[in-house]
Parts: structure tokens; sequence; C-alpha cells
């Protein structure tokens, strides 16, 4: 009887020593992988020279925004520093590419990157 509870308590030990070998294990991938989530469309006004010294107001609408280690909130602030951006060097030091995933009719699909941070939206023109 005495034997059946030493071996007993050495079972609970080593399935309290697998769980947190297990839990080790899993815990660099599940940090590495954010999950991504949608955001709202985003109205944003561009402002365009208008050839005679002046600007004129263009508004567009960003849509199909999917975002991956980032809030949604601070991609509407990228996006709008992208697209308004003169100097033509991307902010945040992100990394712009054509994107390879469905978009509205008239929109075409753009992949921003940087360490961690993952944006994906679809802006007209094309």
């Amino acid at each position: 009887m005495e034997a059946a509870r030493k071996w007993h308590g050495l079972a609970i030990v080593g399935s309290i020593v697998a769980l947190g070998a297990g839990a080790a294990a899993l815990s660099p991938g599940a940090s590495a992988t954010s999950p991504s989530h949608s955001c709202a469309n985003k109205p944003v006004t561009l402002k365009i020279e208008d050839g005679m010294g002046g600007t004129t107001n263009y508004k567009t609408t960003v849509k199909t925004i999917t975002v991956q280690g980032v809030s949604c909130t601070s991609t509407y602030k990228f996006l709008v520093a992208l697209l308004n951006n003169k100097s033509k060097t991307l902010p945040e030091k992100y990394k712009c590419k054509i994107g390879h995933f469905k978009t509205p009719l008239g929109y075409f699909p753009q992949v921003c990157t940087k360490t961690g941070v993952k944006v994906q939206f679809a802006q007209q023109g094309g």
C-alpha cells in the first residue's frame, strides 16, 4: 500500500514536469505570431498640388485593412502619414510592396511590414 502511494506521488510530479515542459516548448511559437484583425475603412484627405502653387484636397477611402502586431489607431496614423508623404520615404521604417489578396474593384492591394508588424490594405487607384 505504501509503495502504491509512493508511485502515485511520483506520477503526479512527472505529470507536472511534463506539462511545464510542454508549455515552455509552445510559448516561443505562440509569442512569435500575433493574431491578425480587421480594422474599419479609413477615409483619408490627400493634399494634391494643383500646379498653380496651391493645393487641392482629395478625399479617398482606404479599404480592406488587416493588421497584425499593431493597433488600428496606430495603423490609421501610419496610413495618413504614408498617403500624405511628400518626401517619398516610408514613415516609421516600414517596407511596402504590392499585396496578393482580394480587393474591391478599383483598389489595389498593398502590404507594409516591419519587425513584428504587418499592415495590409487596399488603396484607390491603379
